[in-house]
């Protein structure tokens, strides 16, 4: 996928792999032209913080390998700029050659006083577990000082992004090569992401996912449109008790696209009193013609009425109570397996964890050949060997009736174009609804935003 918006994600071991060849042959050479990298936004940061590269104190958190190379490597580099350089190394050994570059090292086991900026270097992207002994306790002797990781924080798992024990909070991580999944599951951990190139790009392959950072592919109508050739959804959602969860998913929808809502169940009096544009039955079967349907949000724990959505030709979301039912029946699962339209599950972590035993969402949409959407501050949707992370930039959208209007959308994306990209896309659409919204916002507002955000 060759577009801007979608910034490709690697594993690890796809990154070792493709340096290999070049460390072969370059050796401490790449390591310095890293090191040129990490100390060029080592010296941005540091003027950030109202302070200059001379005279600024640093300090090296120096491990074993070539992380603590880089670092070691990039701290030579500002002693040149007459930064006094100091080093705690806590492993055994570290970096010989990156230790010999620097002139006049500090070799220190606590954290002096006035430390202006912490490089870390404990572990890099193999890194495996929490940290421990030496490690841990130099982690926590900085903490709350500015710091830039190398490659990743130290204590953050480089796939998961999770921290486990003692780990660096860092302001800039420099990497290489290309983004790893902690610097989009880990944001929090992560700081400004800084990337760089060290000519292995061409070596990659393909990316394990993409972070969607724009929205580059939408339903937008063209100039022989009308409003059933973009797609036709309809929404079966809300109950007594929840008519609100109906009103909003179907919101989310008339405010997606400039094509037809049909809205089919128990709330259709209050989905036409607040959105009078809308075609409104009291089922599904006297809807019409749909090209998707929405089916879950505020509509019960109900047996029967999932297993007949699943039933439907037509490319179907299922979220909330329908997640519920779902994970709740085996007939359900067999229906859902035996499918043929594209289906989207759109669970948050505690219906993830009711509907599977599976790790992860792209484990999921393996075992049921569907589309996974696992909600979180960075959603993750995933379908086949597709992978999209969305970093919503806020959590002011994990607000309720949030998740009813996504449906909404999605759906309505999904009757135009049944792909996986179109729903990271919708949920890309509705991260930035809510972040121009800003501050707390009822999930309504959301809807009604995206009329600014939807620009072709």
């Amino acid at each position: 996928m060759n577009s801007p918006a979608y910034q490709p994600i690697y594993t690890p071991s796809q990154i070792r792999d493709a340096e290999a060849p070049l460390i072969a042959l370059l050796g401490n050479k790449l390591m310095r032209s890293a090191a040129f990298a990490v100390a060029r936004e080592a010296k941005l940061l540091i003027r950030k913080l109202d302070r200059s590269p001379y005279g600024a104190r640093v300090l090296v958190l120096a491990g074993k390998g070539n992380n603590a190379g880089d670092a070691l490597f990039a701290a030579a580099e500002l002693e040149k700029s007459g930064a006094r350089i100091y080093v705690w190394q806590v492993a055994e050994r570290t970096h010989a050659a990156g230790l010999s570059a620097l002139k006049w090292p500090r070799f220190v086991s606590e954290c002096p006083d006035g430390i202006d900026l912490v490089l870390d270097g404990i572990v890099g992207i193999g890194a495996k577990g929490g940290l421990e002994g030496e490690a841990a306790r130099a982690v926590a002797a900085v903490a709350g000082i500015p710091a830039l990781a190398v490659d990743v924080p130290s204590g953050v798992g480089p796939m998961s992004g999770r921290a486990t024990g003692a780990s660096i909070s860092a302001q800039v991580t420099v990497t290489f090569g290309g983004l790893k999944p902690v610097h989009v599951r880990g944001f929090e951990h992560c700081g400004e992401v800084k990337l760089y190139g060290l000519g292995i790009e061409d070596n990659l392959g393909t990316p394990w996912g993409y972070h969607v950072r724009r929205v580059d592919h939408w339903p937008y109508p063209g100039p022989e449109d009308d409003k059933y050739s973009t797609g036709v959804v309809g929404i079966h959602a809300g109950s007594e008790e929840y008519p609100g969860a109906a009103v909003l998913a179907t919101l989310g929808a008339v405010r997606a696209t400039s094509a037809m809502v049909r809205y089919a169940g128990p709330s259709h009096a209050d989905v036409v009193r607040a959105l009078p544009e809308v075609v409104a039955t009291q089922t599904p079967a006297e809807a019409g013609r749909v090209q998707a349907w929405v089916y879950g949000p505020g509509a019960g724990v109900d047996r029967a009425a999932m297993l007949d959505m699943l039933a439907r030709p037509e490319p179907l979301l299922i979220d909330a109570d329908g997640i519920t039912a779902l994970a709740a029946s085996e007939t359900g699962i067999n229906a859902l397996c035996d499918r043929e339209a594209f289906t989207v599950l759109t669970p948050h972590r505690g219906e993830f964890e009711r509907l599977t035993t599976a790790q992860t969402a792209q484990q999921l949409a393996h075992e049921l050949g569907v589309c996974v959407l696992l909600k979180g501050r960075v959603t993750e949707v995933a379908y086949g060997d597709e992978l999209y992370l969305i970093e919503a930039g806020s959590s002011w959208a994990a607000t309720p009736g949030s998740g009813d209007v996504l449906s909404g959308i999605i759906g309505a994306a999904i009757a135009a174009e049944p792909t996986a990209r179109m729903v990271a896309n919708a949920v890309r659409m509705h991260a930035n609804a809510a972040a121009l919204c800003g501050g707390p916002v009822p999930a309504g507002d959301i809807a009604r935003a995206l009329t600014q955000v939807i620009r072709p």
